[in-house]
């Protein structure tokens, strides 16, 4: 058993250290605060528990007192657990205070440091926190301590008289007090700052003004949490060194509805391209009890997903078997993804649908004789009778094997639903099932995804939700991540 205290970073994914990520696939539970990302959490191992403590100002939070008990509680059960926290988890993160109580109660704990949004945060905007002839010093700073209050930890007489930055971290609702505190103690009215709302993040924006007008700038611009604010003359660098993110999806706000085992990399394919990305799996992957077939039975298998794939080659391992039990027949399959994890088995396909959807792969064995040709086609139970039906129609034996079953997620909720769709502006569905499953926990009622842009992985899924009543805006041509990323991108 052990505990880490593991800083995340300040909100861009990419920016999460090597051992972080390390760390978190290998812990056997997580702890998690708010803003962290759902590229991050989608590191973890398969199965590990998970618990949100999240903290955000104005709203209900877990106290201090039962997170730590919460993360000795899994510690004594003997559990690796990963605490992980947003920036680094010793400034302004209370990663102090978790580490003395895990040691006051003999539990190992490391401290993994991360990059802060006081440093990340200017740097975002354009603004290095220390610059030969402007600072040679930076102070970071926590605004929650109000700067109307009489005593406290905060010198603000000698904050006002610093000559180098000040940097403070969580003060979106205190940018007016802090800037009159620091005029009142004698700092120039014309004293540069700057304004960072989600620094490091696609929707990352930022004001440069002076102490005079920060409170009204603030207002003007809408700034919220999280903020960073920048004082100094540094801040008059920004114009000179800050570039706006031109990345194709820059400015979209995407939610993912693949398996949660799938929507890491998805995640991270629309983040690359610029776009803030929530994950919300409407589809799990339920394994079914099957029998392989023995070998030399079929002529050819169709594989039609990864995900068949991958569950009818671990039943062959189960068994004592592997891709050699196949030697002699035909494989084909559908989707680049599919080919992939098929040589992940030692296995070539012998052709690929040019088009990724059943009428492609009988499109592709439309000029072979199938007549008396056996079949064998793993795949999940519900998927379309239309390859089957048409391979049969033309003389072939096709042997369906339902490998699994695509179910709601364990924990999904219409709430949890609802309120992953608030804020978006396109929701992409990747399979009929996931939308027919985010109908299902709406009830039906399609009200809260008329006013997003919907995006079809392809026409399969596009019918699905034609059917009910709801068109795709956006329709990928091939139908991968990068097919919808470039069907997006073109509409931009």
């Amino acid at each position: 058993m052990k505990v880490y205290l593991i800083g995340t970073g300040p909100g861009d994914p990419e920016l999460l250290t090597l051992k972080a990520q390390r760390l978190i696939g290998q812990c056997t539970a997580i702890v998690y605060d708010d803003l962290i990302p759902e590229e991050v959490l989608a590191l973890r191992r398969e199965g590990a528990i998970i618990r949100y403590v999240g903290k955000r100002a104005g709203r209900d939070y877990l106290p201090q007192s039962d997170i730590n008990a919460l993360l000795l509680d899994l510690a004594l059960k003997g559990h690796h657990v990963a605490r992980l926290k947003g920036g680094d988890p010793c400034i302004f993160g209370r990663g102090g205070e978790e580490a003395l109580f895990l040691r006051g109660h003999d539990i190992p704990c490391e401290i993994v440091p991360g990059i802060t949004s006081a440093i990340a945060g200017p740097e975002s905007a354009g603004i290095p926190p220390t610059h030969r002839g402007l600072a040679s010093s930076v102070t970071f700073i926590t605004a929650h301590e109000d700067p109307h209050k009489k005593g406290g930890f905060l010198d603000w007489a000698h904050l006002a008289h610093s000559p180098g930055t000040l940097v403070f971290l969580m003060g979106a609702a205190r940018i007016e007090a802090i800037a009159e505190r620091l005029i009142q103690e004698g700092m120039p009215e014309a004293t540069p700052c700057a304004l960072i709302q989600d620094a490091t993040l696609p929707r990352q924006r930022h004001v440069i003004t002076t102490l005079a007008q920060a409170g009204r700038d603030a207002a003007q611009e809408a700034i919220a949490s999280p903020c960073v604010i920048v004082v100094g003359a540094v801040a008059t660098l920004s114009p000179a060194i800050y570039q706006p993110d031109t990345r194709p999806l820059a400015g979209t706000h995407v939610l993912i509805t693949r398996p949660a085992h799938q929507a890491g990399q998805t995640c991270r394919r629309f983040a690359e391209q610029g776009a803030r990305v929530t994950s919300y799996p409407l589809v799990a992957i339920a394994p079914l009890d099957f029998e392989p077939p023995e070998p030399g039975r079929y002529d050819l298998f169709i594989f039609t997903s990864l995900n068949a794939v991958e569950l009818f080659f671990d039943k062959l391992a189960s068994g004592g078997r592997d891709a050699r039990c196949l030697a002699g027949s035909e494989i084909y399959c559908i989707g680049p993804k599919t080919r992939a994890a098929l040589e992940t088995r030692g296995i070539i396909a012998d052709g690929m649908a040019q088009e990724f959807r059943a009428e492609g792969i009988f499109e592709l064995l439309k000029a072979r004789e199938l007549t008396g040709r056996r079949i064998c086609l793993p795949r999940a139970r519900g998927a379309r009778p239309y390859l089957v039906e048409a391979l049969r129609a033309r003389g072939a034996v096709v042997d369906e094997i339902l490998v699994y079953d695509t179910v709601i997620p364990e924990g999904a909720s219409a709430q949890g639903l609802t309120e992953a769709l608030e804020g978006v502006d396109t929701v992409v569905f990747t399979s009929p099932s996931g939308f027919r499953h985010a109908l299902e926990l709406l009830g039906g009622k399609v009200a809260g995804l008329k006013d997003k842009r919907l995006v079809a992985i392809g026409p399969v899924t596009g019918q699905a939700m034609q059917l009910a009543g709801l068109s795709p805006q956006v329709s990928a041509r091939v139908y991968t991540d990068e097919g919808i990323i470039e069907a997006l991108a073109g509409i931009r």
